[in-house]
């Protein structure tokens, strides 16, 4: 059990760090207790908002401090095994943002430096597997209501003029790992593969574009792919960053044996016999946590976290295996 009554957290990096900082506000278990960047200004423009006095322009030494429990990691993609790694072996709990790290291989060389601190909480940040119809529909499906799932399809387009401008640095693969695909992508691909119960994946197939604008940046504007499984289920996935239609588009779908269910919006149609039949989802008794309150109180009870590293590690395997398919113009295997 956690000793204390607050969650004492640093946050590094204070792009999507705000976000961070503001949802642990409003948690009277936490408190946001420094604050790190190597932007100057970005931290006088933070502590004048918020009054948070400690700050940092290393992630090193705010990782050492004995006055933090715990540290949201909000840097760029290709700094967060680094940090994660640092921060795990200075006995500070973890909730990193997406992707863990720009490949599997850095992925798993933070679920073996998490693996020899089994005290330490390290979490993914998967806002979407808080979702209380996202919950629903997994529950469905683990209970048998939707009978075998056999097929999943996500899609994230945005806009054409909703792509990071090309000086942003998810716009340069040393950086970022890759474009919209690790980026929006990412999401949802975790999300359908855990509603469908985290099968074991063996093969993919996909193809990155980059047609549009922007044509000498070094990661895709649009992917797509399909995963096979273990249980022989495919996912399907699409996303894009630049996209010539009239409004961005979230899609989810499942596919199985008695039913089919889908978010935004929630729609679960299931076989009664010869009649298909809807059904409403009944949020009773799922928890309406959202992911930072979910981390804050696997501190508190030493709970373990819902989505965590090792999962994050094979959610990039997939996503590593479509890049290599898009490169290669072939099925790649995923070990």
């Amino acid at each position: 059990m956690f000793q204390t009554k607050v969650v004492r957290i640093g946050i590094i990096g204070l792009g999507v760090g705000r976000w961070h900082i503001e949802s642990y506000l409003s948690i009277p278990e936490s408190k946001v207790s420094a604050i790190c960047d190597i932007d100057e200004d970005k931290i006088k423009s933070i502590t004048t908002k918020y009054g948070i006095i400690r700050s940092y322009t290393s992630y090193e030494e705010l990782c050492k401090s004995d006055d933090i429990d715990a540290v949201s990691i909000c840097a760029p993609n290709y700094l967060h095994a680094p940090i994660a790694m640092c921060a795990i072996e200075n006995g500070k709990h973890i909730l990193c943002e997406t992707p863990i790290s720009t490949t599997s291989q850095d992925a798993e060389k933070i679920l073996n430096v998490a693996n020899k601190f089994p005290n330490i909480k390290a979490m993914m940040a998967m806002r979407f597997r808080f979702n209380r119809d996202a919950i629903y529909i997994k529950n469905a499906i683990k209970n048998g209501d939707v009978g075998d799932v056999y097929y999943g399809f996500t899609s994230y387009l945005k806009q054409l003029g909703r792509a990071p401008g090309k000086e942003n640095w998810r716009m340069k693969k040393e950086f970022s790992g890759g474009g919209t695909l690790i980026d929006n992508g990412l999401y949802l691909l975790d999300l359908i593969w855990w509603m469908m119960g985290c099968p074991k994946p063996i093969s993919a197939y996909g193809s990155t574009h980059n047609k549009l604008e922007n044509s000498d940046t070094s990661v895709e504007d649009l992917a797509n792919g399909i995963i096979r499984f273990e249980n022989d289920a495919t996912i399907m996935i699409e996303s894009g960053w630049k996209t010539l239609i009239h409004d961005g588009n979230m899609a989810l779908r499942v596919f199985g044996t008695k039913g089919n269910a889908t978010l935004w919006p929630f729609r679960m149609f299931m076989e009664d016999g010869r009649n298909i039949t809807a059904r409403t989802a009944d949020h009773s008794g799922i928890i309406a946590e959202n992911q930072f309150a979910h981390f804050v109180n696997c501190i508190m009870n030493n709970k373990q976290p819902i989505p965590n590293i090792e999962q994050g590690m094979i959610v990039l395997k997939m996503l590593d295996a479509i890049y290599h398919s898009a490169k290669e113009k072939k099925v790649v295997e995923i070990r």
